[in-house]
């Protein structure tokens, strides 16, 4: 029994760094632009899939595919901001309507990959192999360890950027006071295209490192922004460490109730803890208080 806990722990844990990417990803830009970028999901798709063709299709080195699917998908992120976000704002529309309006880029993104890669899943080979490793009886597949170290890794640079630099701190003053901040001579436009490249690499991250364990391909990216969403809605939507956090309660609690009680509760266990911890504290886990 206890061998079986730890490696649903482990499982749980694999889950959970992914939607705890997914989550950091909303929070970056919602710090800088007070906009819930529900394409998200997209950018994780367009990593994976950018990882396919590249690294599964034509075997191109792995460290190269990497490097060009985070050019894709930093591509993705900036057309949108560009072309729909960014011209919205200026004119003046509520962050709360542009983010409703991310919901129909993500849809045109994903009909465009469907038209280009068709329905079916998309197999990427794992990076360091399928052998699993065994550890205290617990196997653990070489991919899940990138996921978990890609995650802490992103998470520190993310923490040591909002804290201890410049434009880290720019970005979060930005998102407290946009009309002020142009008022003082900030580089607006330029700011939010920082924080929607910061968005791409880590969202597009998530779909790199997960792509070779649960396939890819235009369907994943719906998924993945519910589940980022209610990991930064649980930990607290401005707080990069509460994401993480609620990422990985959200897998938690899912590979739990998968292995416990049924696999088809996965998904409802997401939504009813979203709605407990809304209800106990509306600002999430780590989210400051208004």
């Amino acid at each position: 029994m206890s061998e079986y806990l730890l490696q649903i722990l482990l499982s749980g844990l694999t889950e959970g760094c992914i939607y705890a990417l997914m989550g950091l990803g909303l929070v970056i830009i919602h710090r800088s632009t007070e906009v819930l970028f529900f394409g998200q999901g997209v950018l994780a798709m367009a990593g994976g899939i950018t990882m396919y063709a590249l690294y599964g299709q034509n075997h191109l080195p792995l460290a190269i595919s990497i490097a060009l699917a985070f050019i894709v998908c930093t591509a993705v992120a900036l057309v949108a901001q560009w072309s729909v976000i960014l011209p919205l704002l200026s004119r003046g529309v509520s962050p709360f309507n542009v983010s409703i309006i991310t919901i129909g880029i993500a849809m045109i993104y994903e009909m465009v990959a469907m038209i280009m890669f068709g329905k079916d899943p998309l197999p990427v080979p794992s990076f360091s192999g399928d052998r699993p490793i065994g550890i205290l009886g617990v196997s653990i597949v070489p991919q899940h360890i990138w996921i978990v170290a890609s995650t802490a890794l992103i998470l520190l640079v993310i923490l040591c950027f909002f804290k201890k630099t410049w434009l880290g701190k720019a970005l979060t003053g930005l998102g407290d006071n946009r009309i002020l901040a142009l008022a003082l001579g900030f580089p607006v436009a330029r700011l939010f295209t920082y924080s929607f490249v910061l968005a791409a690499i880590v969202g597009g991250l998530a779909g790199i490192v997960s792509a070779p364990i649960s396939y890819t391909g235009y369907w994943v990216g719906t998924r993945l922004t519910i589940k980022g969403f209610v990991a930064a809605a649980v930990g607290g939507i401005n707080n990069p460490l509460g994401a993480v956090l609620g990422g990985l309660m959200v897998g938690l609690f899912e590979v739990l109730a998968s292995g416990f009680i049924s696999s088809n509760l996965k998904d409802l266990i997401a939504m009813v803890l979203l709605l407990l911890v809304l209800k106990i504290r509306p600002e999430g886990l780590l989210g400051a208080r208004e």
